[in-house]
């Protein structure tokens, strides 16, 4: 963490500030020190635990969807499925076992080095690329469960009516918001209009549109689809920087480099993104009612029936139930889909 600091301070000496998303990128992405160069963030020994982690319904109905997507499409091409930031691999594991066909290959989108021997241990015959203009052009299903929410964000906020950016600095060897004039004002007013007169803090996602972008135009030169499953509001504002680590909530200045930094998801700036592009938007639903729509219970009957361990089923129900109970990640989930402008229409939606 002392590395990462010095890196940050001297960032900050250059001007007396840096912004909220350098802050970010240098905490989470330092080719040398950043959280996912070098931590292992995931499972009960890391900071937090996902879906795919909590049960393997949740893979194997993504799974399910995966074939039926693959069945619409129809291609005579190689199909590929791509795990956008794999975690350990669980997900693209549990999906592949729902899915019996040679025709397909598998992928992770990873820089985490610890992270990517975990995948190769959970699925050896799949690829790894470090962006996405790195993937083999074939039909492709583009899947990220929370990996839209580590992306660096710019904080905005009015003070006595005079709109100013939030920047972090330091002073007596500790890190701290300050607030100074707003750097691109371009990227300001362009989503400030999206946005009701009396709101007095935002924030913008600053890759976003980088990442739809890139994605999009891989589809339309492929064909496919990409499935997005984050933590978030469809039309919201307001400050939810965060940082975890060992599993509880900390100030995110507090461990730069070795806490897990995230934000909410505007799901209406991928909206908005998706339609500039001519990409076919689907949801946002609700992760509970996506998984359900897809068979979720009736999985779970399936996989209690087969057997007669009592502690198994009920490990079986907790699993599911953390993922579609409202209270728990049900209803703060969100799930969405983007597509080229074609017929295909994807299960899960309304």
């Amino acid at each position: 963490m002392e590395k990462i600091k010095t890196i940050l301070n001297e960032e900050i000496r250059k001007r007396g500030y840096i912004s909220i998303s350098r802050f970010m990128e240098i905490s989470l992405s330092d080719p040398k020190e950043g959280y996912y160069v070098n931590q292992k963030p995931l499972g009960k020994a890391g900071d937090f635990i996902t879906a795919p982690d909590m049960t393997q319904i949740f893979g194997e109905v993504i799974g399910a969807w995966s074939v039926d997507i693959i069945n619409k499409i129809k291609s005579k091409s190689l199909f590929q499925i791509i795990d956008l930031g794999g975690g350990r691999g669980t997900l693209l594991k549990d999906i592949k076992r729902v899915i019996k066909n040679d025709n397909i290959s598998f992928g992770f989108l990873e820089i985490n080095k610890n992270l990517m021997i975990n995948q190769k241990e959970a699925l050896p015959e799949a690829s790894h690329y470090k962006n996405i203009s790195d993937i083999p052009n074939s039909p492709t299903i583009f899947i990220g469960n929370e990996f839209l929410d580590v992306f660096p964000i710019n904080q905005y906020i009015k003070i006595n009516k005079i709109w100013k950016e939030v920047f972090i600095t330091t002073s007596n060897n500790r890190l701290h918001y300050c607030y100074n004039n707003i750097e691109d004002k371009i990227l300001f007013e362009e989503h400030k209009r999206n946005f009701p007169d009396e709101v007095d803090f935002f924030e913008v996602n600053t890759m976003i549109k980088r990442v739809i972008t890139d994605i999009s135009f891989f589809l339309k030169r492929n064909n496919g689809i990409c499935l997005f499953i984050d933590y978030g509001y469809s039309d919201g504002y307001g400050n939810t920087l965060q940082a975890i680590k060992n599993h509880k909530y900390v100030n995110p200045l507090s461990f730069p480099g070795v806490s897990d930094l995230t934000s909410h998801i505007n799901f209406s700036h991928i909206i908005n993104e998706t339609k500039n592009l001519g990409m076919n938007f689907f949801g946002p639903t609700t992760q509970r009612n996506f998984l359900i729509k897809l068979g979720a219970l009736e999985r779970l009957k399936i996989l209690k029936k087969s057997t007669n361990s009592e502690k198994i089923k009920k490990d079986l129900e907790k699993g599911l139930n953390r993922i579609i109970e409202n209270s728990q990640m049900g209803e703060l989930f969100k799930v969405c889909a983007i597509s080229p402008k074609t017929k295909l229409i994807p299960e899960g939606f309304d």
